[in-house]
């Protein structure tokens, strides 16, 4: 079995080099899993692999052409070195080559970036039961790992932060590792001089980072407030935020009102319900989740995570107008909310 627990993967991604083979890196943090799978994919051989160097490939190429990552997989480089293949997306439908390329001499390393695939995914199936592969789960930070983070990363950097404004970072941030790194970035560069931070400096520098951003989006959207929602959108796309980042949220917010849904369904309130669930949203949201809480069904929750999946797949194939597809998309469900 190659199925590592969270608390391993770290450690293990570091490792250097690391061995060819099928590598699965999933989970519902998208920030943590493309870093992990840059180190990976630049951990191979006995000399570090630059963006140049890695195959990329998207799931809907393959789609397109099943026997593309066989030929790439099983090709040398004009330098005689084994490829390196990072797969964005990947799903089931790479199982059967998987298979065929497990049972050769695999020279080549796969680096796959997934989705939250469960025990059952036939994917992480074949992952966790081959000895070339590694299974690799990416969750969201908890609060003691993303205090760590964060203290670790002003500390490298020599910069005193007030431990107010590491609590008030280790409350609004944490749901995405990329967000974080990004926003811990722009601190950084802000106390390039004066090598400190207040509470105040992070308000004013992160009050309004790129996740409070989606949050305001997706609490229009699941309470059915169709102003809300256009002006967040419209903020959100002129702020630069990614299409596909805004979709990837909105299904794992969906996806844990579906959880906490159900604790409901057994007989917990709302405001109960979401006490007991980790992580916890920041407690600004609260209102609002509940109200979403007590408007959406497990079956009505289930046709908006179908919703937007399927979005996520026509937006990433018809790029140019990526926007347009998730404004129509949360507009749907806004719809549907207000109904309701």
């Amino acid at each position: 079995m190659t199925a590592l627990k969270a608390y391993q993967v770290e450690q293990f991604v570091q490792k250097k080099p690391i061995k060819s083979g099928v590598y699965l890196v999933y989970g519902n943090d998208a920030g943590l899993i493309h870093e992990r799978s840059m180190l990976l994919s630049g951990n191979t051989g006995t000399h570090k692999k630059s963006s140049s160097d890695v195959i990329i490939l998207d799931m809907a190429e393959l789609d397109a052409d099943p026997s593309r990552l066989a030929v790439e997989a099983l090709t040398s480089s004009l330098f005689g070195s084994d490829p390196v293949i990072r797969i964005r997306g990947g799903n089931k439908n790479l199982v059967p080559v998987l298979e065929e390329l497990l049972k050769s001499q695999l020279m080549a390393t796969i680096v796959i970036q997934a989705a939250n695939l469960t025990k059952r995914d036939k994917l992480r199936i074949l992952i966790e039961n081959e000895k070339k592969a590694w299974a690799l789960p990416c969750f969201s930070d908890d609060i003691k790992s993303l205090k760590e983070l964060i203290e670790k990363s002003f500390k490298n950097e020599d910069i005193f932060v007030s431990p107010e404004a590491i609590s008030y970072l280790t409350s609004i941030l944490g749901n995405d590792r990329d967000i974080t790194r990004r926003e811990l970035e722009k601190l950084h560069n802000f106390a390039l001089q004066s090598k400190q931070i207040s509470l105040s400096d992070v308000h004013d520098l992160c009050g309004d980072n790129s996740m409070v951003a989606i949050d305001k989006i997706l609490d229009a959207a699941g309470t059915g407030n169709v102003q809300n929602l256009e002006k967040s959108l419209d903020s959100a796309f002129i702020a630069g935020l990614d299409a596909q980042m805004i979709l990837a949220a909105g299904s794992r917010h969906f996806m844990f009102l579906r959880t906490v849904r159900a604790k409901i369904d057994h007989g917990a309130s709302p405001s109960g319900a979401l006490s007991q669930t980790y992580p916890k949203p920041h407690f600004s949201r609260n209102f609002a989740i509940e109200v979403q809480l007590r408007n959406w069904s497990q079956k009505t929750l289930a046709n908006a995570i179908q919703r937007l999946l399927d979005t996520t797949l026509t937006s990433r194939q018809n790029s140019a107008i990526a926007q347009v597809i998730v404004r129509r998309a949360f507009l749907g469900i806004c719809i549907a909310a207000a109904r309701r």
